[in-house]
């Protein structure tokens, strides 16, 4: 689901709850819309921790709303499409992602597989041929430490952390979202399949 920007945290622990509540919002000890909505005078407020701006705008909030309703036929179809990719991928030279423990609901936000480290064919050349074929992947995600900010602030380099190194190079999210047909996760199969199998 989306909010356009923003989100929700859940949570039954009290603690957390206030916390965040004061985190949201500059770090601000009460919420600053009660101090505009309280029956007695309530314009005192103090910072008491550096916090930030993440609370949800009324748009974005409204928007969440409407899409909580929708939120379990959004996961069922990931979870279809996940199912069909895991099934007919399974056989190719790569690394399909985990599966959720049992009991648990994955929310497949992504799909991300691994190439197979003696492909021929580099990551970035199989992302190349799937958007030469019309299909967008993507990398989920960059390490921190290739970012020029991170990497340059506490001189980082790739062999530093092999395994996020490693693992970045070989990694591809395909395509997945509530609104792609069965042919569409038909063509991502039949694409991938044929470039690894062309490789």
């Amino acid at each position: 689901m989306t909010t356009g920007e923003g989100g929700m945290l859940v949570t039954r622990n009290k603690d957390v709850a206030e916390r965040a509540r004061q985190m949201r919002l500059h770090g601000i000890s009460r919420d600053a819309f009660d101090r505009f909505t309280s029956k007695k005078p309530s314009w005192h407020y103090e910072v008491i921790a550096p916090g930030f701006k993440y609370n949800l705008t009324d748009i974005a909030a409204s928007l969440g709303i409407h899409q909580l309703k929708k939120v379990e036929q959004f996961q069922k179809r990931r979870e279809e499409i996940a199912n069909y990719y895991n099934e007919n991928l399974k056989e190719l030279p790569l690394t399909l992602p985990p599966m959720p423990l049992n009991g648990d609901v994955h929310a497949w936000h992504l799909y991300v597989i691994q190439l197979n480290k003696d492909l021929p064919l580099s990551r970035d050349r199989f992302i190349e041929l799937m958007y030469e074929s019309g299909i967008g992947c993507g990398v989920h995600y960059i390490p921190l430490h290739l970012h020029p900010y991170w990497r340059d602030t506490y001189i980082l380099t790739p062999e530093m952390f092999p395994v996020s190194q490693r693992i970045y190079e070989q990694s591809v999210s395909l395509p997945i979202y509530s609104k792609m047909t069965d042919e569409d996760m038909q063509r991502v199969v039949s694409t991938v399949a044929k470039i690894l199998e062309n490789a």
